[in-house]
């Protein structure tokens, strides 16, 4: 074996020991990455369930908002219906004030009071002998009664018309107070949709909290994960590369021992061939493989040497054709 042929072998063996070290090496970063990339996805599982919860409370915040906001604009519109009725109210209440402080005595009893006296009146009109100035007299004091009576009636007017904005009154004063008390319990619904709304925020900033935090060790398992499967891509690559040089070796290994046998076996089958050849020649006893072995050699032996002299009287002519062309010339 040649110094060469020794480099060569231990150069080979350092490429087996470095491709048994990478190998191993290749299989913990294997490992580790196999739990790197479990680590991530955990992480990223966290992440989508904290999101998930994010958006359904999210959902919960706005249903209870939008729900809060309807009642709320319910609670406005009665506030501003509550509000023209008390202006209704107000204005009701002036005009009651007014007549009051225009209305004289009781028009009921005064009244029934005149017309007694105007029936009398009348009766002793129709009954007793009247002079003609008691009979003036009387007409005189119908005449003026009458005249009350008119103003009487005009007095229960106003005591008519203070009754119907007593009434009219009332019924607004009803509906307010009815609108004050849907007002009440639109106030404590939209409350509670306020205090649900409270309640839910602090749980959503956590949950959004936790997300975030999720979502930053996903991103660093991630990165880990990919610094992984970029060393272990090196590796793979240094692998290969080591193996494709172990085998070009063992492929040249390979041919040069096939061609030491074939050589060696060449020898060996010309050592016999001369054996049998000196046989014979010699006239020895041969065996019959000896003998086809020493005929085929022979016959090689001649085949060669007509060629080869073949080739010498080619080469004879040529060199004579070429000397007579330049004597020629």
């Amino acid at each position: 074996m040649t110094e060469a042929t020794e480099t060569t072998v231990e150069n080979v063996e350092y490429l087996r020991t470095k491709l048994r070290e990478l190998k191993t090496q290749a299989r913990q970063d294997l490992e580790d990455l196999r739990r790197n990339r479990d680590q991530m996805r955990e992480y990223k599982r966290i992440r989508d369930e904290h999101n998930k919860e994010v958006r359904a409370l999210i959902e919960s915040v706005k249903a209870e908002r939008e729900a809060r906001d309807s009642i709320n604009k319910e609670i406005s519109e009665a506030k501003d219906r509550r509000t023209a009725l008390h202006a209704q109210l107000k204005s009701i209440y002036d005009e009651i004030r007014d007549l009051r402080g225009t209305v004289v005595g009781s028009p009921s009893s005064d009244q029934r009071r005149m017309l007694r006296r105007v029936e009398e009146l009348e009766w002793r009109q129709q009954t007793e002998l009247l002079s003609r100035e008691e009979e003036m007299s009387i007409v005189e004091e119908i005449a003026r009664i009458e005249e009350k009576l008119v103003k009487i009636g005009q007095e229960k007017e106003k005591q008519d018309r203070i009754m119907e904005l007593r009434r009219l009154a009332r019924k607004l004063k009803a509906e307010a107070s009815e609108i004050h008390k849907k007002v009440l319990e639109l106030s404590e619904q939209s409350q509670i949709h306020h205090q649900e709304v409270v309640r839910i925020r602090p749980q959503l900033e956590e949950y959004k909290k936790n997300a975030d935090t999720a979502h930053q060790n996903f991103v660093e398992w991630l990165k880990k994960v990919k610094d992984g499967e970029a060393n272990l891509k090196t590796l793979r690559s240094q692998i290969d590369e080591i193996q494709g040089k172990i085998r070009k070796h063992v492929s040249e290994h390979r041919t040069s021992e096939r061609s030491d046998r074939l050589i060696k076996r060449r020898e060996h089958e010309q050592e016999r061939a001369d054996v049998a050849v000196g046989k014979l020649k010699a006239g020895k006893r041969m065996t019959f493989d000896e003998f086809i072995l020493a005929r085929r050699a022979i016959t090689d032996e001649e085949k060669e040497a007509r060629r080869a002299a073949a080739k010498k009287n080619e080469s004879e002519e040529n060199t004579s054709d070429e000397e007579q062309s330049t004597s020629e010339e």
